[in-house]
């Protein structure tokens, strides 16, 4: 495409997580379930209250049906629909339990049963990451669906500390950290996504200047859980606010440090400070470990969802939780009526008239880099001029 050779690589996860038990997604649930309501997600709430709907009016039934006296009447009807439900909708809310939540139940519950496996998966996608700085790509795009995404998001965060020393010194170049620096200062201040996006470019053109390894110019999320990171990955939207803040969570834009100057004067950086290694006779700043998403850009595509069986219940709005700087992107498909499409980002039936969430896709993909090439003309025209 455009003379640009693309890859594609799957980091497959899935066999890490093998032999998932009941007890595993039980322990899990009641970590999301045995809350303040207060502390759900605005996205989940009535998710929140529709489960604990269901789970009330289970066990209210498993309790009559098991204390009703033996002479009761019953229905012939009911009691087919209770041996049919017995021998088909167990097994099916087993199956859905263990085989598809339960991934989700092994990945994100801190428990000693599920810590081995949880870090071997990082550990192995750290390595693939490391494998691809090695083949020499000019540019790897990262992209995730559902928990992908979380494990993706982790990915990042451990490797990024791998390469973000810069080796070499070819004059003072900070301009484009200087410019991103300034606008994470002032971000939320009517900044559009796309003036971010190219900043963030622009700083992963200069740290490549100057012998930064650092390749992975994007992230893109599809239907992603950390819209509800609040609960899935913290107790409460403080305690997650809290670790963004300590740099155990990489946001996007970085999380900013202050340092005092001279005469009580502060400045705001996501470097260890305006002067950190010494190369050449320059001092480089040095982007902090938590830096991640200084220059590789965050693209999160959704489907709104509504009534919970309509668009996807799984994903959402990042903005809010992860960072202003991340470029939300609602899309939308006409596959089923809109009914459960969690698994429809990528979904074509039709190549001459895709829908719209495998157009915005392809968009945020840009694999010929135009928008990259288009930056570096207006540059070298402007330096003409």
């Amino acid at each position: 495409m455009n003379g640009i050779r693309t890859d594609f690589y799957e980091f497959y996860w899935q066999h890490l997580l093998q032999g998932t038990k009941i007890n595993h997604v039980v322990g899990w649930a009641k970590t999301l379930l045995l809350r303040s309501p207060g502390s759900v997600p605005p996205g989940l709430v009535l998710a929140y209250w529709t489960l604990w709907l269901l789970i009330i009016v289970g066990v209210g039934l498993t309790l009559y049906f098991s204390l009703m006296p033996a002479e009761a009447t019953v229905s012939p009807w009911w009691m087919v629909a209770k041996i049919v439900g017995g021998f088909s909708l167990l097994p099916i809310a087993s199956f859905i339990l263990t085989e598809i939540v339960g991934d989700a139940a092994r990945y994100l519950h801190p428990d000693p049963a599920n810590i081995q496996c949880r870090h071997k998966i990082r550990s192995l996608g750290v390595s693939l990451i490391k494998e691809l700085h090695n083949r020499n790509y000019d540019r790897i795009i990262l992209v995730g669906h559902s928990l992908g995404t979380i494990i993706g998001y982790d990915v990042l965060t451990h490797s990024w500390p791998h390469f973000n020393i810069p080796t070499q010194a070819k004059g003072v170049a900070s301009a484009a950290l200087t410019e991103l620096e300034a606008l994470a200062v002032s971000i939320g201040r009517g900044h559009k996504d796309q003036d971010v996006q190219r900043k963030q470019r622009a700083y992963f053109n200069e740290l490549k200047e100057v012998g930064g390894e650092w390749r992975v110019t994007d992230f893109i999320t599809l239907g992603s859980p950390l819209a509800h990171a609040a609960i899935l990955m913290a107790k409460e939207l403080s305690e997650l606010q809290q670790k963004q803040k300590d740099r155990e969570y990489p946001t996007c834009l970085p999380t900013l440090e202050i340092f005092k100057k001279a005469g009580g004067t502060t400045e705001q950086h996501f470097t260890y400070g305006p002067q950190t290694k010494k190369t050449n006779g320059y001092h480089l700043p040095i982007p902090h470990h938590a830096a991640v998403f200084g220059p590789t850009r965050w693209s999160n595509l959704y489907f709104p969802c509504r009534f919970l069986i309509f668009g996807d219940l799984i994903g959402g709005p990042l903005r809010e939780v992860f960072g202003l700087s991340i470029r939300d992107i609602p899309v939308s498909t006409s596959d089923n009526f809109g009914f459960l499409t969690h698994t429809n980002y990528w979904s074509i039936k039709d190549e001459c008239n895709p829908s719209n969430s495998v157009q915005e896709l392809r968009t945020v993909l840009d694999l010929p880099d135009n928008e990259n090439q288009k930056e570096s003309e207006k540059e070298t025209m402007g330096q003409g001029a």
